[in-house]
């Protein structure tokens, strides 16, 4: 039988010639068989309906026309022969279970990394690339290194394990041929006249099956050239092997279709490449193109295939070709992946919780609603029983992170049990105060959440590791067929959308088809079903729609053969089109060499990519290549593509998103539309001074009140005033919340003013919006200076109440006797296991130095409350007096502020000392360093309203004890540790009340009237966040301390200015507006 080629270019000249050769294979018969054999089904489906559009010496249609790839016609030929032997065919999974098999025997070079999955899925790749090869040159390539001889080795032997069961492509490809020959008369009854169409890269199996079709029936190959070398070197190279030759002058001209244009644009990112791959689509639509006959391709998925799909999906334009979300990554297929994993990631606290914060986690719980509909929970118990419900996985976040859970599941136990136990304690506590009964109720319930937290992660860590261990691969899949029920199943997935139900059934079945591993894999694991599940769903294909119904988006090569009137190629710069190859580390591109051309090399890959582009633009009537110059994502500049230069010349540049919208003549949606609107009034504003009150009543803003009020924001904070968006909120301007005053029967602490003191925003946040910080106990590696100053406290409170308790307590000039030293650091040793107990220490390492330390401070402890009792001729009489406080005996004390106003103080005193015929001592403990204190004093006793305990607490102290207002008094902050030096910062409180009392007249005024401006600290590099509201992000407050320094002038901040910096200059907007009065 003959074989002729017919070279011709890509697309529409392919199609023509494809009719031509149709039409003369039926010779006039429209019902004579033809076989097509195409690359891929795209091909195939474009190849039946451009078939369908033409007719050839009045043939048309596509009757008796059958497209197949060359694995479909191996399949039609011999797939009987391999089905009489018993032989299905292999999978990826599969060849990794034998691979698995095979370095368990014997690893060789891969000694120490045959468990790696990395090295299960490099020696999968390449038992399916080396399955093609033959006994001589598999003999020459193990003969390169040591390396590739392990490689051949482990091939040969997975081969081997899987030949009487399973079948590949290319043993199936050998009995196709072999059945050809037997009777090549039926054969070419069966198939017709066969042509080959497009063919690409045709392997050494393929071929021999092709060659002995057409020695059976005549055979055309229509190819397809472009005229570059590079790029038509794999075509050419194919065609030999079937035993013909291009046209070498129609393989020079490489033409593509007549008056096509093709248009390069030099866009800023990626983003703004799909904004403009998006327009021009909109601008071919509107100009009559069928949205089938439109493209959008890339040379490298990441992130080409999310930004256009989720573009096109906003601008309501349907697509086809790739799915930017695979099974893998499905709702299901993510989560159980995910599960799966936990174990191997040590159950680690952040982990769990993630799961179960992104995945679709439903358990069955005792249903509440007797009548619930959806009670039946099957196997035969009664309705209205048990419902499907999520679980709280927000509010078990926060009792696991109180707990200070870490990793592992003795670490769950322990924590969460320890800290049920002490939130029942302090509920027991509040259960005979009725006014505290709240207290007990809320940390009742956070007692049963953490119980009801850890029976979950114990029932899941048991589930995650049964026991008995399943035995065959049968029995994991039903064991993880169970869990998908228990956890990620049940009635909620029925709520799911279509999209997630349908991947969901594909992840069922994926499951199911691991449980026929049985004989490959010996030794199945849970660790082995994790991994070749995961492969399993990787190798997945999906795609999203139907060729023709929606803009086809997808890699350059999906287009092939395609039919176009619009192509955009985006990613057109070095490093992604053509995309930068790595050489394989298993058999690099040297040793690949040796194959003769049967083992593709990493650099012919270019070759590929240059042809699949060349073919694109040949076969659309207008191409656009979009070159990005800059990666946002990477802080990186990038060249144009050498292949865009080539084709299209020199790009023409877009400056920047702005100009890009400026040139677009019809928007792609109605965003950009409305951007389009704003522009438009800026450029206006700029020419005729429009008001801002005009923006309001552009159409796309009177939509949105949301972008109203943003302009609002933005004007305002862009002004000099102090404004509702910068924190002034008079009554007026609450909107109804409810503002708690401390001079108005709230309760109220020194360091609640002081807060407001330091930064009013952040005061809003923490104690009117209830925002608070959460700390990651994961994040701490050393005790917290939160905690350790607690530790420090409670010794110190513990020791000293039970000195004062037995009368022990030495007379002021009389040094601690020994017994009662030996018991301070008893008490410590015992509060510090306690503390390290519930997990608040930080890493062993760090913890056993912080300890000692912590311990050789309360020894030097000793010797400085000596020389302070000493000097101050004072005896302690109170330990942690509180007042107001859930645990204190007292309740909130009055304090008269002035002004005939009072207000409700609550607190705990660390320490109060009797001075003998004098007076009290009020002692405030603290572990840190002196810095901040330095300059307190009489002449400063609030450093701007930052420091108020001292006298607020002599205030409380003289109340509960009893001390009469005249009596003298003295306050002062002790810093009992080595970083503190051990110092004492203090004055007279008497002479300072009047002072303190007018910065908390002060404080109460602003936080009555509503003045809560953000504060932030000048913007120098610290190695901390001073304020987590200022700066929540840990990026800087330079933003934050402009917009302050503009408004400091306003004179809604002169009074919090007054008590916080009273010696300011005027900014330099105010001295300029005084200089311009002059």
């Amino acid at each position: 039988m003959t074989i002729a080629c017919v070279t011709t270019a890509y697309g529409a000249a392919a199609h023509e010639a494809l009719a031509t050769a149709v039409a003369r294979a039926k010779d006039r018969d429209p019902l004579a068989p033809v076989t097509v054999v195409v690359p891929n089904h795209y091909v195939g489906l474009a190849a039946r309906r451009a078939l369908g559009r033409r007719s050839h010496n009045g043939t048309r249609g596509v009757a008796a026309v059958a497209f197949h790839t060359a694995y479909d016609l191996a399949e039609r030929l011999g797939g009987a022969e391999m089905a009489a032997e018993g032989r299905r065919g292999v999978t990826m999974t599969v060849i990794a279970a034998a691979v698995r098999t095979v370095l368990r025997r014997d690893p060789g070079h891969f000694r120490g990394v045959e468990t790696h999955p990395a090295t299960e899925r490099a020696l999968t790749r390449a038992h399916r690339e080396l399955s093609e090869l033959e006994g001589g040159q598999l003999r020459a390539l193990a003969a390169q290194s040591p390396r590739a001889a392990d490689v051949v080795r482990i091939h040969q032997q997975v081969a081997a394990d899987l030949e009487t069961r399973f079948s590949n492509e290319q043993q199936l490809s050998r009995a196709a041929a072999a059945a050809v020959r037997a009777d090549p008369a039926a054969v070419a009854r069966q198939l017709g006249p066969m042509i080959v169409f497009l063919p690409q890269r045709i392997t050494h199996s393929q071929a021999g099956l092709l060659r002995a079709v057409g020695k059976a029936t005549d055979t055309t190959i229509v190819a397809g050239a472009t005229g570059a070398e590079d790029a038509d070197a794999v075509v050419v190279a194919s065609v030999r092997r079937l035993g013909a030759e291009l046209d070498a002058p129609a393989r020079r001209s490489g033409q593509g279709r007549a008056g096509a244009t093709v248009e390069a644009l030099s866009v800023s990112d990626a983003d703004d490449e799909v904004r403009h791959a998006v327009r021009a689509v909109v601008n071919a639509a509107r100009a009559g193109t069928p949205l089938g006959r439109c493209a959008i391709v890339y040379g490298v998925e990441s992130p080409y295939v999310r930004l256009i799909s989720d573009a096109l999906d906003a601008a309501g334009i349907r697509r086809c070709g790739a799915a930017s979300r695979t099974v893998e990554t499905s709702l299901l297929g993510r989560s159980l992946l995910e599960m799966l994993a936990l174990p191997d990631r040590g159950f680690s606290r952040r982990v769990v919780m993630a799961w179960l914060a992104s995945a679709p986690v439903s358990v069955r719980r005792p249903d509440t609603d007797a009548g619930a509909p959806d009670g039946e929970a099957g196997g035969g118990e009664p309705a209205a029983r048990h419902r499907w419900q999520g679980v709280p996985s927000a509010a078990w976040e926060r009792e696991a992170r109180a707990a200070r859970v870490e990793s592992g599941i003795e670490s769950w136990r322990r924590r969460l049990t320890r800290y049920a136990e002490d939130c029942t304690a302090e509920a027991d506590h509040h259960a005979a105060d009725e006014e505290q009964a709240w207290r007990g109720d809320r940390h009742r319930r956070r007692a049963e959440r953490s119980l009801e937290l850890l029976s979950f992660v114990e029932e899941l860590h048991a589930d995650l590791d049964p026991r008995p261990a399943p035995r065959t691969w049968a029995e994991l899949a039903g064991w993880c067929q169970k869990l998908i029920q228990k956890y990620l199943g049940g009635r909620l997935r029925r709520s799911w959308p279509e999209e997630e139900r349908q991947m969901a059934e594909r992840v069922d079945r994926a499951v199911s088809r691991l449980g026929d591993l049985d004989g490959t894999d010996d030794e199945p694991s849970v660790a082995a079903f994790g991994r070749a599940l995961r492969l399993e769903l990787e190798g997945a294909a999906h795609r999203h729609g139907h060729l023709g119904a929606g803009v086809l988006v997808g890699p350059v090569d999906l287009a092939l053969g395609v039919e176009l009137d619009l192509a955009v190629v985006c990613g057109m710069a070095e490093g992604t089109f053509p995309a930068r190859r790595n050489d394989d580390a298993l058999l690099p591109d040297r040793e690949r060499l040796v194959a003769g051309g049967d083992l593709p090399a990493r650099a012919d890959r270019p070759g590929d990519d240059h042809r699949a582009l060349l073919a694109i633009v040949a076969a659309a009537g207008r191409s656009l290549l979009l070159h990005p110059r800059g990666d946002l994502r990477r802080a990186a500049d990038r060249s144009p593509s050498r292949w865009l230069t080539e084709e299209a010349g020199e790009a023409q540049e877009v400056p920047s998103f702005v100009a890009g919208l400026r040139r677009t003549g019809f928007p792609a949606h109605a965003q950009e539309y409305d951007t389009r609107c704003v522009l438009d009034w800026y450029e206006a504003r700029a020419r005729t001074e429009s008001p801002w009150s005009e923006l309001a009543r552009i159409p796309g803003v009177q939509r949105r009140p949301e972008l109203i009020r943003g302009i609002e924001l933005r004007r305002a904070r862009m002004s000099p005033r102090l404004t509702r968006f910068d924190g002034n909120l008079p009554a007026g301007d609450l909107r109804g919340a409810v503002l708690a005053h401390p001079a108005g029967g709230e309760t109220t602490s020194a360091s609640r003013l002081e807060m407001w003191a330091g930064c009013p925003h952040a005061y809003f946040m923490r104690y009117v919006l209830r925002v608070e910080a959460i700390d990651d106990a994961d994040d701490d590696h050393r005790i917290s200076p939160l905690e350790r100053g607690s530790l420090v406290h409670r010794i110190l409170e513990r020791w000293l109440a039970e000195a004062i308790a037995e009368g022990a307590v030495p007379a002021p000039s009389a040094r601690w006797p020994e017994s009662w030293r030996a018991h301070l650091l008893a008490v410590g040793e015992a509060e510090c296991d306690r503390l390290a107990a519930r997990g608040l220490v930080g890493r062993r390492l760090y913890w056993d130095h912080d300890r000692r330390q912590i311990l050789a401070d309360l020894a030097s402890f000793l010797d400085f409350d000596d020389e302070q009792r000493a000097r101050y001729q004072s005896q302690p009489a109170a330990v942690e007096l509180g007042f107001g406080m859930p645990h204190s005996a007292s309740g909130p004390v009055s304090v008269e502020i002035g002004n005939g106003r009072s207000m409700n103080v609550r607190g705990s005193i660390d320490r109060v000392d009797a001075i003998p015929h004098v007076g009290l001592l009020v002692v405030d403990y603290k572990t840190g360093s002196s810095r901040d204190y330095e300059k307190l004093g009489p002449e400063d006793p609030t450093l701007g309203g930052h420091r108020l305990q001292l006298v607020l607490y002599d205030l409380a102290a003289r109340r509960l004890l009893g001390i009469a207002d005249t009596a003298d008094g003295h306050g002062a902050y002790w810093f009992v540790s080595t970083k503190g030096q051990f110092s004492d910062i203090g004055y007279a409180t008497n002479a300072a009340r009047r002072r303190v009392l007018e910065a908390v007249n002060a404080i109460v005024d602003g936080v009555g009237d509503g003045l809560f401006p953000l504060h932030p600290d000048e913007p120098v590099w610290r190695p901390w966040v001073p304020c987590g509201y200022c700066d929540p992000d840990g990026m800087g407050t330079r933003d934050q301390w402009r917009n302050f320094q503009r408004k400091r002038d306003d004179p809604a901040l002169a009074r919090y200015l007054d008590l916080v910096d009273p010696g300011r200059e005027p900014s330099e907007a105010a001295q300029s507006a005084q200089g311009a009065t002059r």
